[in-house]
Order: structure tokens, then sequence, then C-alpha cells
């Protein structure tokens, strides 16, 4: 099914990366006709002071804080052509970036991860694993401190290889059907990339060698016991092998027979830490965008909530689109 976004929130710090994000967010829209929702979240400040003054005086600086975001965000969309609504909302950033996208029905909002910048706030930690585990739709993640995300002059966005992490599940059929929109949209390369995981290598000790073979085990050699768990080792990767050949055949009968009509995927199958080869990979090939999906208790949902999100999304050296279908989403 092809995916078309039509509300697209970027939600913004005022950072030095806030132009970069922004063109970003504007170039989206205006590849998928969508609506922009420009976003500030003021951190609420606890004004239950015993110093009424304190109090009143905090308030105050809070009440500026909003007025000049505001006309700044109004600033910063003085020349935007598309259609476009800002908001400035105070409170909780997770919180409040979830109420919102979920009163507008937004279908993707977009932040950024860099530095030691306020935006960093919403991105690190228990805030990360709000949004990943509460926003009902998907959350566009770019690490500015890796790329630059400037459109060309004319607006336009490069998007030239996409890479969608899949694990077969049914709850992972909408970032599918997003990676493949998105590269069907921008006539991008699509990587199809599954990560197999392997168990603990075999390392048999000389106790488990001499349960093996019951005997006189005083004239074992060295060389047998080392040929024992070559053999093992070996069995063990010819089942990785048949395995890896037979999901690298369901990636590619995962694009519908109409999409091969115009787009060749390639299929690749991973072998170790998935976030460390996920990464790796979108390193060496120089992937524009990863799209993964999460939900539930699946694969993907044990792979980028925690520490594994920070990690995919600090080091990863182009934007990840994570998507969660919720219930009823």
């Amino acid at each position: 099914m092809r995916v078309q976004p039509k509300k697209i929130m970027c939600a913004v710090d005022f950072s030095d990366f806030t132009d970069a994000i922004l063109a970003y967010s504007v170039a989206l829209c205006t590849k998928f006709h969508a609506k922009l929702f420009l976003v500030h979240i003021a951190m609420d400040v606890n004004v239950s002071f015993v110093n009424s003054s304190i109090a009143f005086n905090k308030a105050m600086l809070q009440d500026e804080h909003i007025r000049n975001a505001q006309q700044r965000l109004e600033e910063l969309v003085k020349e935007v052509t598309i259609e476009h609504e800002i908001f400035v909302c105070k409170g909780d950033p997770a919180n409040e970036i979830r109420q919102l996208a979920l009163k507008e029905k937004i279908d993707m909002v977009i932040t950024a991860t860099h530095g030691k910048s306020g935006i960093t706030r919403l991105l690190i930690g228990s805030v990360t694993e709000k949004l990943m585990k509460t926003l009902h739709c998907p959350f566009l993640v770019m690490h500015t401190g890796q790329q630059s995300f400037i459109p060309r002059d004319d607006g336009q966005m490069e998007l030239e290889k996409v890479m969608v992490g899949c694990d077969f599940s049914q709850d992972s059929k909408l970032a599918f059907d997003y990676g493949v929109s998105l590269a069907q949209e921008y006539q991008a390369k699509l990587y199809l990339t599954h990560v197999i995981k392997p168990t603990e290598h075999i390392e048999l000790k000389r106790s488990d060698y001499i349960n093996a073979i019951p005997g006189d085990y005083r004239a074992w050699r060295t060389s047998d016991y080392l040929e024992m768990q070559k053999k093992a080792t070996e069995e063990n990767q010819e089942k990785i092998n048949k395995l890896g050949r037979r999901l690298e055949r369901q990636l590619y009968f995962m694009v519908p027979e109409e999409f091969r009509s115009w787009c060749s995927p390639h299929t690749i199958m991973l072998t170790g830490e998935p976030y460390k080869e996920l990464i790796k990979y979108a390193r060496e090939q120089e992937i524009d965008m990863i799209v993964l999906g999460i939900r539930g208790h699946t694969l993907w949902e044990k792979l980028m909530v925690g520490s594994t999100t920070d990690r995919v999304i600090r080091e990863a050296p182009c934007p990840v689109l994570a998507v969660r279908q919720m219930d009823g989403g």
C-alpha cells in the first residue's frame, strides 16, 4: 500500500540546526503535498515557591519565552509557500507532542538530536521511550551532527537510497510500506535488510569433550579437541547460511510485483548485533534514510526501545524513521 503523509509536524528548539530541520521538513511536505505544522515546546516551569515574587517572575519569564517563540516561528515560516500552521505549547515535551499529534491527526513527526542543545533532552532516556511507545504516527529523527540536511537551492530534497529493516512480522508491514513509498516517490534505490543475531558461539570445554566421547580420554590430543570445535562451528554456520538464503528470498518477494517494475530491490542479510550491523551497512552504502518498524513485543520493539534506540539515533549517518503501528491506528 502506498503511503502519502498529508500532515507533517516539525518540532524545533531554535538551535543552530533549526533552519536545516525546517528545510528538510518543508522539502518533504512539498514532495507529498502535505501541510506543515511547525511546533516549539516550552518547558513548563514550576512556580510553587514560598516567595511569591520569585514565582511571579518565573511565570513572567515563561510567558515572555512563549511570546518570543511565537514570533520566531512566524519569522521562520515567513517565506514558506506551502500550507502551514504554527504552535507553541507548554509542558512536558513528549506529552505535548503526542497530544498535539493526536489532536491534529498528524501523519509524521520530525525532530532532531544534536550535541548538547535543548533538543537532546527531548530525545534521551525516558522521553525517547515515551515518544517511541506512544506516538500514533511515524517518528523521523535526524542526527544533525552526522550529515547536512539542507535541500538543494530549488527547495527539493534528494533521497537516493532508502534502507528498510524487515522482520517479516505483520506489525512491521507499515514500516515496509513507508520505506517502499518513499523509494517510489523519490525513485530511490531500495535496500531491504534483515539482521540475524547468532547465538553465542559453541565453545566446548574439555569436560564436554570427555562427556561427548567416553573412553580413555587420557590419550586425546589437542588437535582432536580443536577439530571437534571446528566441525561444530561449520555445521552451525551452514545452518545460518541456509536460513539467510531463505530469508533473502522472502525479502525480495515482499515487494509487490508492480513495484518491481520500476525498482530492483537490494536484499541484504546481515549477521551480528542488529544496531551495529544496520549502522555499519548504512555508512558503507551511504544510505539516505533508515526505516524501522516497532510495535508490541516484536523483534523491532526489542531492537529499538531503550538503549539501542539511542544508539541508532545517535550513530546513524542519516535520518531514522521509526514507524509504530498503534492499535486502531
